[in-house]
């Protein structure tokens, strides 16, 4: 595998927390990093699906069902927060 060097800046707190990872595991802070990155890449995928899927539930429902009324709509959207599917300041709605 062919690696590319990157040029990051962090803050010295996090520069400490990431060396000491990386020590912890036994890998080079590069590698440390790369694995971070890619699994949060994976977490950020997930979360969107899980996202796109409630949409798509919730689309199905109101096409069956009609539009949920909107302390429904607001649950939905606090699970989603209490999930971490969501960001609490992030916009999301339900039906597509």
């Amino acid at each position: 595998m062919t690696a590319r060097k990157l040029s990051i800046s962090v803050p010295p707190e996090v520069e400490e927390t990431i060396k000491a990872a990386a020590a912890e595991e036994g890998k080079p802070v590069s590698a440390w990093l790369a694995e971070a990155a890619v699994e949060k890449a994976h977490v950020a995928a997930l979360h969107a699906e899980a996202r796109a899927a409630a949409r798509e539930l919730v689309a199905e429902y109101e096409s069956e069902h009609g539009a949920l009324p909107k302390e429904s709509r607001r649950r939905a959207r606090d699970f989603l927060v209490e999930t971490g599917l969501l960001d609490e300041n992030q916009e999301w709605r339900a039906a597509g």
